[in-house]
């Protein structure tokens, strides 16, 4: 409509005007995310990128300084006249900690509010039984602290990275039979009393596609999808940066999904799992003379084609098999093979497994394999986490925060 137009109202119905309050939150946000951006900047700098006045930059800079958000670090120097002083975000305003379980391993990371790993420790543990899994998570989570020199009670943040799906809306976690202490009703709610901090519970496949999107492969994709393979079988479903979860948290448990149709009436089609599951891949593995570890054989398959290649064909089939369904339905601009099964396959198993799904369906979906090092898992974790953190952090700059102020600062000493 053109800026003109007499019918274009002075202020759209329902809309509040902002108000001073308003106004100081939103500079408050866009300075302290300007100064994560670039490291340090002073009063004139931060008014140049802001378009504040210098009076005005001076008391933002004041009110978060006593938030405990900013401190001082250092002076301008080589430009003429006098040293001009510098501020930076308080990295140790605030913490985040990610985790990230498996079935015989749980590992803990923390950051501070500028993204830093501090510490991080990885125990094995064995999730398949009864036991209470609280206990465990406390301790790897305490020990990254001690590392950190932190104390568990520093987090503000903990995020929670689980092989099974999570309901938001009920706080339980479903098909979670495999790791049954997590599965009971009020492991989530002890897990919270225990911490004591702000616990975000997410399914483990959906944290690793944060990562693709913050710093993998998918960085530049519209949407994408990402398949994972390794204990066990998950899809995350990217949608312009949102992760699809479903009405239940169950979107993308892809293991449970059959494929082909029934025999007879007794047996029912296999599922997805009993072709790339972690059980079938390490068979499939010993049928070709490869280590069972399905990681170590696709990685060893890579390196000696010549002997590796009917493994590898016969593991890009299966999955192009599940692959099928997938595309049809979301006909995605991009897949991304990751996971402890896929990843060591690199590019070789990414033009197999395109070749068997043209073969077999007519939508074309570009490939990509996860080039992750570490546990992206965790990763993710901790960038879904501090997302959450500065959002609320910075959010609330504007408030009087007298608390978090002097432990910032005593850290920072």
């Amino acid at each position: 409509m053109p800026r003109g137009d007499s019918s274009v109202p002075s202020r759209p119905s329902g809309v509040v005007a902002a108000t001073p309050s308003t106004v100081r939150a939103i500079n408050d946000r866009a300075a302290l995310e300007l100064l994560l951006d670039h490291g340090t900047l002073s009063r004139k700098q931060l008014a140049a990128l802001t378009g504040l006045s210098k009076p005005t930059a001076a008391q933002l800079l004041q009110r978060l300084e006593e938030a405990g958000l900013i401190v001082p670090r250092g002076t301008t120097s080589g430009a003429p006249g006098p040293n001009a002083q510098l501020y930076a975000l308080n990295e140790r305003a605030a913490f985040v900690a990610a985790v990230d379980v498996d079935e015989h391993r749980v590992t803990a990371a923390v950051a501070d509010l500028a993204g830093s790993v501090l510490g991080e420790v990885s125990d094995a543990v064995d999730y398949t039984g009864p036991e209470d899994p609280v206990p465990s998570v406390r301790a790897v989570l305490a020990d990254a602290c001690r590392r950190a020199g932190l104390r568990l009670r520093d987090l503000d943040q903990v995020v929670l990275g689980i092989p099974a799906a999570y309901d938001d809306s009920a706080d339980r976690l479903t098909f979670a039979e495999h790791i049954p202490g997590w599965a009971r009703p009020e492991t989530l709610t002890r897990l919270r009393a225990a911490l004591r901090s702000d616990v975000v519970v997410a399914n483990d496949v959906k944290l690793a596609a944060v990562w693709e999107r913050a710093r993998g492969v998918a960085r530049d994709a519209a949407s994408f999808a990402l398949l994972w393979a390794g204990t066990g079988l998950g899809l995350a479903i990217d949608f312009d940066g949102s992760i699809y979860t479903g009405a239940t948290g169950g979107a993308g448990e892809i293991g449970y999904m059959r494929l082909g149709r029934r025999v007879d009436r007794d047996d029912l089609p296999p599922m997805f799992d009993d072709l790339l599951g972690i059980q079938a891949v390490a068979a499939l593995a010993v049928e070709h003379g490869l280590a069972t570890e399905p990681g170590e054989a696709v990685a060893a398959a890579r390196e000696d084609l010549a002997h590796g290649m009917p493994f590898l064909s016969e593991l890009a089939r299966r999955i192009a098999d599940g692959l099928g369904p997938i595309v049809a339905v979301l006909d995605p601009p991009l897949v991304v093979l990751a996971g402890p099964t896929c990843s060591p396959g690199g590019e070789v198993l990414a033009q197999l497994v395109g070749e068997q799904l043209r073969a077999t369906s007519p939508f074309e979906a570009r490939l990509a394999v996860s080039t992750a090092q570490g546990s992206p898992v965790l990763q993710g974790g901790l960038d879904f986490g501090l997302t959450r953190l500065r959002e609320r952090l910075f959010s609330e700059a504007r408030q009087d925060r007298p608390g978090r102020a002097r432990r910032g600062q005593r850290q920072e000493a």
